[in-house]
């Protein structure tokens, strides 16, 4: 019987510890897209298009490698848009102000 309770425990913890990184990947993503969302309000593509290309080209990676289950490398790809995102933010805001 304890033998039983061990090999149980073990498989329900194996089996947590799996369903971490689909679910830690969702939120780097997640995280990343909203970056992207608040970079596009400050006009990043036409202000900053270098840092909001590479943020765009990484979160498809990110997607891309989220559907083929490789999470690790996936969530490294979402922080390196995230990363990019903030930057084209950050870029979209200190750029001069184009008058009309």
């Amino acid at each position: 019987m304890r033998a039983f309770l061990h090999g149980t425990v073990v498989g329900l913890l194996a089996m947590g510890f799996w369903a971490c990184a689909p679910l830690q990947t969702s939120l780097f993503m997640r995280e990343a897209q909203q970056a992207m969302e608040e970079a596009k309000a400050q006009q990043a593509p036409s202000r900053s298009p270098y840092a909001w290309t590479k943020a765009e080209l990484y979160l498809e990676k990110a997607k891309e490698k989220n559907g083929r289950s490789q999470y690790e490398q996936a969530m490294e790809y979402s922080k390196k848009a995230k990363h990019w995102a903030l930057s084209a933010q950050n870029e979209a805001m200190s750029a001069p102000k184009e008058f009309p």
